[in-house]
């Protein structure tokens, strides 16, 4: 005796989470990755020039998580510069490795690393030279996310522990761009977090505005590029229809079309051209002569 297997709609599909945010589309991801890749160029760019050691900046991702989910990621002491945008509360965060901050710092005054260094808070003179490479990091952030952004990104303080940033609640949608540092031949991870419902809201309201304000010019573009039929035609003749109704293969009509009068190149019944009668290589053409003027009307 056989055993009937019956289908089961909780196996074959996953429980959903209504407690997890909702996932970017495809076209909302592909911008965002498009503009931190950028940032990731220019920024490792200005950390090279700025501490005077090769600096590299990988892309690793996009993710949407809740804040909770984001902090869980981090260490327990960590740099989290945060940076507000003209008019709104959720905080924009560059998060970097307090050891990758004092990598920085000997760096920049003239030091080598030639071991691990562990990381700690920093001090206040530290932090004055910190401070401005992760504010032009804000700077080229708002430059690359452009419109997908309310406004530049202002830096607004400087925090080291994730689970106490309390300007955000742990539930808050969030956006998580993550890059691998390498500082030299330090590598470490450092991370970019965007509140979700403004970025989101933005790129909503970007698509919209691309669909239904088209391009200057686009209109006439597609006009040009419209298949049109020409023709090229002699000058009618009009015989009877018992004629037409006579004719039969082998016959010959004879057209009063003289040899030296050019035929006419038409688009429908609309003459547009006059041309003579041609070849270039084997095939059959025409050469324009003389584009009749409108008349005005």
């Amino acid at each position: 005796m056989t055993a009937v297997v019956r289908d089961d709609p909780l196996r074959r599909y996953p429980a959903y989470d209504f407690h997890r945010p909702a996932q970017l589309g495809r076209e909302q991801a592909r911008h965002l990755e498009a503009a931190f890749e950028a940032f990731a160029r220019q920024w490792a760019s200005h950390l090279t020039a700025k501490v005077r050691v090769r600096t590299h900046l990988i892309p690793r991702g996009v993710e949407v998580v809740s804040y909770q989910e984001y902090a869980d990621t981090l260490p327990a002491t960590t740099a989290m510069v945060a940076g507000s945008t003209a008019g709104r509360e959720e905080p924009c965060v560059i998060q970097v490795g307090l050891d990758d901050a004092l990598l920085w710092v000997v760096q920049m005054l003239g030091g080598r690393v030639t071991g691990p260094i562990d990381p700690r808070p920093l001090t206040p003179i530290e932090s004055a030279l910190v401070l401005p490479l992760l504010q032009e990091g804000f700077a080229l952030l708002s430059s690359c996310l452009g419109s997908r952004l309310p406004g530049a990104v202002t830096y607004s303080g400087l925090h080291y522990t994730p689970q106490y940033l309390q300007v955000i609640a742990p539930g808050e949608a969030v956006i998580v761009a993550r890059f691998d540092l390498r500082v030299g031949d330090t590598l470490s991870t450092t991370t970019v977090m965007l509140p979700a419902g403004v970025v989101v809201d933005h790129l909503a309201e970007t698509g919209r505005g691309a669909a239904s304000a088209p391009r200057p010019g686009s209109t006439a573009d597609h006009v040009q590029r419209a298949p049109l039929e020409v023709a090229l035609r002699i000058t009618p003749r009009v015989i009877a229809a018992g004629e037409v109704l006579d004719l039969a293969p082998g016959d010959l009509l004879r057209f009063a079309h003289p040899e030296t009068t050019p035929l006419e190149l038409v688009v429908g019944a609309t003459p547009i051209a006059r041309a003579v009668a041609g070849s270039q290589g084997p095939r059959l053409a025409c050469t324009i002569t003389a584009i009749p003027e409108e008349t005005p009307r």
